[in-house]
């Protein structure tokens, strides 16, 4: 009986292991293919049938797409907005958390229930009010667009961090309320500490959607090129060339890509923790 449900076991794995392996080489197909055409030396080689190495590897691509596209220039300008995002969203999500997680009224529940349903409210709803209000604000072409939302928080942050600081044992504040803390002493000095894995999946969220979007760029920046971020800029590089160079452009996309690959690796650990840990707690 014991052999047969340690076979049962092992096979259950097995099947597992091999769905695993086998859904991550498909989603994994399309960036290998984009990192191989980043080395061929023409778009004709790109197209070839059947599929060929790259012959000779052409890793002067690179420095050429950086060039041809500005792609320093283009990094700055969404370095500039993805750091006011995850500043501006995080702290405030962590503040507005603290509120939901340790101060009870009586009308908590109601405004948490409000603020979950945001979540429900689709984007597009509300982008032509916000393009008509930044609009008579004259901040149009400007970054302050993309940035002042961030001020408010993110719904689905305040989501996951009160969930995951309702699992923090009350018994810590009055510790440190008896030894003299502030409120806010014991949100950066009891209870931030021990939100790291959270902290680290809210960081990889914020870093990741602010990086790769574009409708946002792309509206609000369009009468200002000098702003253009990355992913805009790929595009615009895109639909202005007569003969498109893709092995140029796959180049740029692998770059494009890299931050977020490696942002994701670096925190795989606590952002996998995070996850699990918030859907355990509250």
């Amino acid at each position: 009986m014991t052999i047969t449900k340690r076979r049962r076991e092992q096979v259950n794995l097995g099947v597992r292991t091999t769905a695993s392996v086998l859904i991550a080489t498909i989603i994994a197909i399309p960036f290998f293919w984009m990192l191989l055409s980043s080395f061929h030396a023409s778009s004709f080689d790109l197209f070839q049938s059947p599929p060929k190495l790259p012959s000779p590897f052409s890793p002067s691509n690179y420095p050429e797409a950086i060039a041809v596209i500005d792609m320093f220039k283009l990094i700055f300008n969404t370095l500039v907005i993805v750091f006011w995002n995850m500043v501006l969203s995080i702290m405030s999500s962590i503040l507005v958390a603290y509120g939901f997680a340790r101060f009870k009224v009586k009308e908590s529940n109601t405004i948490f229930f409000i603020l979950l349903a945001t979540m429900m409210l689709p984007w597009v709803v509300t982008l032509v009010p916000s393009y008509i209000i930044y609009t008579r604000l004259g901040f149009v072409g400007t970054r302050l667009p993309l940035i002042l939302p961030a001020i408010g928080g993110n719904a689905f942050f305040i989501f996951l961090l009160r969930q995951y600081m309702l699992g923090i044992p009350k018994s810590l504040d009055e510790a440190a309320e008896i030894d003299g803390c502030s409120k806010l002493g014991i949100l950066f000095k009891i209870i931030l500490p021990q939100c790291k894995p959270i902290l680290a999946t809210l960081i990889v969220f914020s870093f990741v959607g602010s990086w790769s979007d574009y409708v946002g760029p792309r509206i609000y920046l369009a009468s200002n090129p000098g702003l253009q971020t990355l992913s805009v800029g790929l595009r615009y590089f895109q639909s202005t060339t007569s003969v498109m160079p893709w092995h140029l452009l796959m180049a740029a996309c692998v770059i494009f890509t890299i931050p977020m690959v490696v942002t994701m690796f670096v925190s795989q650990r606590a952002f996998t923790e995070g996850i699990v840990t918030t859907g355990l707690k509250g």
